[in-house]
């Protein structure tokens, strides 16, 4: 957040702007501020309450000059009784109030989130998309949606992966819903999309997919799988993963050879 100086600490080549400086005039949004630690908190404080901060490894003092938005998912006034956040700080941020009503209380606005996703993801997939049926978009709507829209960005993501043409289906979608009970015996939870594949399966049909998705973006990152894993929305890890096991197949070998070695 505050940025540091050449040789602040071990590993530094360089000076680097934190992010109260690079929002300057501008606005800045701090994300799950309930979960910052007590120590965090303490600095965040210093920084509102004086108006200025430093960079790490300077004495320089720097104005704060941006506008402050905060967000938490967290009941602040229950953490301040609790002692897990400053209640000084708690009068600080809150100066302005907007409580956000969860997705399952307007699902009028399920719809236009929905088709925001799927124009969103069918390019950054590269998978054009046209639209969603009304007996898929109804299920969205009645869905109680436990994680609100980031719940319902996955499902997107997931519904257009799986999506055999351009619009998205009722089978195309996955959600949490309770499964009835089945006496025919135990299966496991979790299937590992690595440990199976046959030949022409849906399973292995999927993970061709995926991997084309990490060549195409490393390729396009010119070769900074850092930026490629952002760009898809998932871990660095898992970008290697899929990278690695496209690595046997001689179909993506081309791709691969100058990002592998």
């Amino acid at each position: 957040m505050f940025g540091h100086e050449k040789g602040a600490f071990t590993g530094t080549v360089g000076s680097r702007e934190g992010y109260f400086e690079q929002a300057a005039d501008g606005t800045l949004f701090l994300d799950e501020i309930g979960d910052l630690s007590l120590f965090t908190q303490v600095k965040l404080l210093r920084v509102l309450q004086q108006m200025e901060f430093n960079r790490l490894g300077s004495n320089k003092l720097i104005p704060l000059r941006a506008r402050l938005i905060f967000a938490t998912h967290r009941d602040l006034d229950k953490l301040v009784a609790e002692g897990k956040f400053r209640q000084d700080l708690y009068y600080r941020i809150n100066v302005m109030r907007i409580d956000s009503p969860a997705l399952q209380e307007h699902p009028e606005d399920v719809p236009r989130i929905a088709r925001h996703f799927l124009r969103h993801y069918s390019q950054v997939f590269q998978k054009p998309m046209a639209d969603i049926e009304p007996d898929a978009m109804a299920i969205l709507q009645n869905y109680s949606w436990p994680g609100n829209v980031r719940e319902l960005e996955n499902v997107m993501q997931r519904a257009i992966i799986l999506a055999a043409g351009q619009t998205i289906r009722v089978e195309d979608l996955s959600l949490n819903t309770p499964e009835p009970e089945d006496d025919g015996g135990d299966i496991d939870d979790v299937v590992d999309i690595g440990d199976f594949h046959p030949a022409g399966s849906f399973e292995r049909q999927l993970r061709d997919y995926k991997i084309k998705l990490a060549v195409a973006a490393v390729r396009e990152n010119n070769g900074n799988k850092t930026l490629a894993a952002r760009k898809l929305c998932i871990s660095r890890a898992y970008l290697h993963r899929l990278i690695r096991l496209a690595e046997p197949d001689p179909i993506f070998e081309q791709d691969l050879r100058e990002f592998t070695a």
